[in-house]
């Protein structure tokens, strides 16, 4: 190639990188994408952006659907199995449904198969749970202690100290596997390196989900009477200025749960109006 070449290359590389590593300059609005009589939540996307996977009230079950929300499956009937699932592969999912045996809970790890619906107990049912030694990302020791230690975290890792009592909810790792957005209860939505250094505030927001790009997370910001959430947003939030963006300014949603695709484009998420998952475009 000659360095003409190269140069454009070069040009049309960084201009890609550019784009990709920016918030998103447009988004659509919010369309139904699962409608069901059961009421969904909780959606996560399949490594390769084919599927995804969702719960229903109180993580009862688990129903799988393709992503243009076709060919909607329950895979699961188990109680719990849609809390904190994850997918193991493309074909796959982690979950820990439980049982109640004299009063205790006791929770069990099975990997389903989505196409048959067979669950393979990996872990027989126990008293306790270590979540990190299930993650498809469990290399993180801060990450390890935020899944495993909720209510210890803010006083085992030292950046947190300050926030002492306070649990940890909803740890995500980032893709690069170099920081981990998190919110402390009571206190909003914080990012931090994997080391522990780094510490910032991020302002409001819940159950943060990472774009490739590892420098923005979508969240939901929520309001409630006490009773009942009233309204809500997806934003867009910068891990590096904690600038802003709201995703949905114009619509009546309450987003819940949420999760973007593995590219980065679509963002599905659950309806508290109507309990149906709905989906946004993002171009960047």
């Amino acid at each position: 190639m000659n360095m003409k070449g190269k140069l454009l290359l070069s040009a049309a590389v960084m201009l890609w990188c550019g784009s990709v590593m920016a918030q998103p300059a447009s988004f659509s609005e919010p369309q139904v994408l699962i409608k069901s009589s059961q009421s969904l939540m909780a959606p996560v996307w399949s490594p390769d952006g084919t599927k995804l996977a969702v719960t229903g009230d109180n993580y009862t079950g688990i129903w799988v659907a393709n992503a243009d929300g076709s060919e909607l499956r329950q895979v699961s009937d188990a109680t719990g199995a849609g809390y904190k699932m994850q997918w193991t592969d493309a074909s796959s999912i982690t979950a820990t449904p439980y049982t109640l045996e004299n009063q205790r809970r006791m929770t069990r790890v099975e990997r389903i198969d989505v196409a048959t619906g067979v669950a393979s107990v990996l872990q027989p049912a126990a008293r306790e749970l270590k979540r990190s030694r299930i993650m498809r990302h469990g290399d993180a020791s801060l990450l390890q202690i935020m899944v495993d230690e909720p209510l210890a975290a803010t006083e085992r890792i030292a950046a947190l100290n300050e926030y002492a009592g306070c649990g940890i909810i909803n740890p995500a790792l980032s893709p690069d596997g170099q920081r981990i957005a998190f919110q402390i209860a009571g206190k909003g939505l914080f990012v931090i390196n994997t080391d522990g250094s780094g510490l910032k505030y991020l302002g409001a927001g819940n159950r943060p989900s990472w774009l490739p790009d590892s420098k923005n997370v979508m969240v939901t910001r929520l309001e409630d009477n006490g009773h009942n959430f009233t309204a809500g947003d997806l934003y867009c939030v910068s891990v590096d200025n904690g600038n802003a963006i709201n995703v949905t300014p114009t619509s009546k949603v309450i987003p819940t749960s949420l999760s973007v695709s593995p590219n980065g484009q679509k963002v599905a998420f659950s309806n508290d109006v109507d309990g149906c998952i709905y989906i946004i475009d993002l171009k960047y």
